[in-house]
């Protein structure tokens, strides 16, 4: 696995909600509700991209983890609000404390015998815990797969072609290049859309490439492989 400084990463919306599996509607509501604000670039009016940091993401996926537990947007907003009061040098405590929920209520945990309910203040039989861990190493293995670059084998006609393909970190998505083709460059939302639009650009390509043969012409083309009919 390459080495990610997830200290230097930003997500926009689009990327956060694929990452999290959660609609950017409950994403950007739980910013203006004040829950998870993107520390990197806030949304500054209509139209402004909202940018998150990694620990951001922590702290949405806690959200995520809670809400999926039948626990109520009120009873988090009270539980961050106890957890920024008490602990005032953490900027989001949500990725940083350990945390229980038996549906009705959030509970702290402070050491292995001692339990503090940070929205109702008293006891309660816990279901869930919010391993921190366990969401941490979950979310480092899906930006891995968002950030990294890959090659995919194309066959286009009797050849074969290399694609390189990596996520649009600005705009969300993927884009492709067709290594050995000049300038055929391509890009789509999802990973198997990427690599239709690289089929279709590189078919394309060498269209245009034979019009220019016929007028004399000549751009510089390198394939990899030239595929073996099968007899019949």
């Amino acid at each position: 696995m390459k080495s990610i400084d997830l200290s230097r990463e930003a997500f926009n919306t689009k990327q956060v909600c694929e990452i999290l599996d959660e609609t950017a509607r409950k994403v950007r509501y739980w910013d203006l509700q004040g829950l998870v604000k993107p520390s990197v670039r806030p949304a500054s009016g209509r139209g402004s991209q909202r940018l998150y940091s990694y620990v951001d993401l922590l702290s949405l996926k806690t959200i995520k983890a809670f809400r999926d537990h039948k626990v109520s947007l009120q009873k988090i907003r009270r539980c961050i609000a106890y957890l920024r009061k008490h602990l005032p040098d953490i900027s989001q405590p949500l990725h940083f404390c350990t945390l229980l929920t038996d549906g009705e209520s959030i509970y702290l945990l402070l050491d292995e015998k001692t339990l503090l309910d940070t929205v109702k203040l008293q006891g309660q039989r816990v279901f869930l815990q919010v391993n921190i861990a366990a969401q941490d190493q979950e979310l480092r293995k899906k930006v891995f797969q968002m950030t990294a670059k890959r090659i995919q084998s194309l066959v286009v006609g009797e050849y074969e072609y290399q694609v390189e393909i990596e996520p649009d970190m600005e705009d969300g998505g993927f884009v492709a290049e067709v290594a050995g083709l000049p300038g055929c460059i391509t890009q789509g939302e999802t990973l198997e859309d990427t690599l239709e639009m690289a089929r279709d650009a590189i078919a394309t390509y060498l269209q245009a490439v034979g019009d220019l043969q016929t007028r004399g012409i000549s751009l510089p083309i390198k394939r990899k492989v030239k595929l073996k009919r099968r007899k019949a």
